[in-house]
């Protein structure tokens, strides 16, 4: 620390030069300044135990601190805890405290951050599910869709006159029950419909793997995103005078969808193929249909060229 600031005074460089000629990362300079302002820089006590350590009733008021205000920084949470009579650490000492407990929420660098999680690979292994406002003559609606992660089927919606967390609970418990299936792994975003006590039964009752995505982050649910934005795109010029000719319309895109639309992440194929099982055959059928027009276009054009 003595030399850091000798250095400044010296030379006027910044800290930043300073300590990348010094070879010192940044991290290590200001928890060594923090620790000096709160006189704490030499607590080591050679051959015996540091006497300024952390009381283990103070890291438990800290973490049970820390858990009951999980949307606040260590920092805030030392200062907060010194105001309320809490516990009396600095932020440094919280830190470590909560570090140890895998609890810096916000701070914690994930390895995971930015990569996609692994991609399903059967049929009913990865459901994505949320809920589209629909205007609907002068009333909001509420579809709820689930599509399935590997084949992009649409394998169940309704259109709700309410978004009631029984509702929509009830709406991907009757997926569940139409195809027979458990242990799905659950895309949802942190909607209050999704973090509710129905929802959590319904995850418990059919074993279902919830997996919440990340907070203002709707890019990590893309895949019902986009089947939501073709919806509305596929609506878009349709007269959605009622209730019952918005159902009747929605059906009859979430077949086109399902079975004839070609989708681009699919290699062309439709979520059908994709979901029944069958995209191979459907690949080598156009391959094969590629062939035999190759060939046809040969001998037609043999043809052509012998008979001038």
């Amino acid at each position: 620390m003595r030399t850091v600031r000798q250095a400044v005074a010296r030379s006027g460089w910044s800290i930043r030069r300073i300590l990348k000629r010094l070879g010192i990362a940044r991290a290590v300079y200001y928890e060594w300044r923090e620790r000096d302002e709160d006189s704490r820089l030499d607590d080591m006590v050679p051959g015996g135990r540091c006497l300024s350590a952390v009381l283990a009733e103070e890291k438990a008021a800290v973490i049970a601190y820390a858990l009951a205000h999980p949307k606040e920084g260590y920092r805030r949470l030392a200062w907060m805890m010194v105001d309320e009579d809490v516990a009396y650490l600095s932020p440094a000492s919280v830190y470590r405290v909560l570090d140890d407990a895998d609890l810096l929420y916000r701070w914690k660098r994930s390895g995971r951050i930015g990569e996609k999680p692994a991609a399903p690979t059967r049929p009913n292994q990865r459901w994505h599910t949320d809920i589209m406002y629909l205007r609907v003559a002068d009333t909001w609606y509420f579809l709820v869709s689930l599509i399935d992660g590997y084949s992009r089927y649409v394998v169940h919606w309704e259109l709700l006159t309410t978004m009631r967390s029984s509702d929509v609970r009830l709406v991907v418990q009757q997926a569940l029950e139409a195809w027979n299936v458990r242990d799905v792994e659950i895309i949802t975003d942190n909607g209050s419909q999704f973090t509710s006590a129905d929802f959590k039964a319904l995850i418990r009752q059919f074993q279902l793997q919830h997996i919440r995505i990340r907070t203002y982050h709707p890019e990590s649910n893309g895949t019902i995103e986009r089947f939501h934005r073709s919806t509305r795109e596929a609506l878009a010029d349709e007269d959605l005078r009622n209730l019952s000719r918005a159902r009747e319309l929605i059906g009859r895109w979430v077949a086109q969808y399902n079975e004839s639309r070609l989708h681009a992440g699919l290699q062309y194929l439709t979520p059908a193929d994709y979901f029944r099982g069958e995209p191979a055959k459907r690949l080598n059928v156009r391959r094969e249909k590629l062939e035999r027009g190759r060939r046809e276009r040969e001998a037609a054009n043999r043809g052509r060229v012998h008979a001038a």
